[in-house]
C-alpha cells in the first residue's frame, strides 16, 4: 500500500512539472532535438514536453536546405511587470544573424508553435 501511494504521487508531481506542446514546421520533418539532454525527440509535427518553470525547454529545430533554429518555450510567472496577470506559454526563437525563420505563430490556448523555416 505505501509503495502504491508513493507511486501515484510521483506520477502527479511529473505531471505538474511539464506540459505538451506541439511544434509545425513549414515545410514538415524537420528533426526536433532536446538541446539540454541533447536527445532527438522526432520530426516534425511533434510533441514536446517543456518544463513548467520560468527557465522553460529549448529544443533545436533542423532542416535539409534550411537555415537551423533553436527555441524557447517557457512559461511568463505573475509579477508586477506584467500586473500579476496570469500568461499561457511563450516562444522565443534564437539564431543567426540573418538568418530568423520568417514566419513564428505561438498559439498558447492550442498548445502549439508553427515555424516558417528560411530556405
Amino acid at each position: 500500500m505505501k509503495k502504491t501511494l508513493i507511486v501515484i504521487l510521483l506520477c502527479f508531481c511529473h505531471s505538474v512539472l511539464a506540459y505538451p506542446y506541439r511544434i509545425y514546421t513549414v515545410p514538415e520533418g524537420a528533426l526536433v532535438k532536446n538541446i539540454l539532454t541533447n536527445e532527438y525527440l522526432g520530426k516534425t509535427p511533434v510533441v514536446v514536453d517543456v518544463s513548467n518553470t520560468e527557465a522553460g525547454s529549448t529544443f533545436g529545430i533542423s532542416l535539409f536546405r534550411h537555415e537551423n533554429v533553436a527555441i524557447k518555450i517557457f512559461t511568463v510567472m505573475p509579477s508586477a511587470e506584467n500586473n500579476f496577470a496570469v500568461s499561457g506559454p511563450d516562444v522565443a526563437t534564437m539564431s543567426l544573424p540573418g538568418k530568423a525563420p520568417l514566419n513564428v505563430v505561438n498559439d498558447g490556448n492550442g498548445a502549439s508553435v508553427h515555424i516558417e523555416l528560411r530556405p
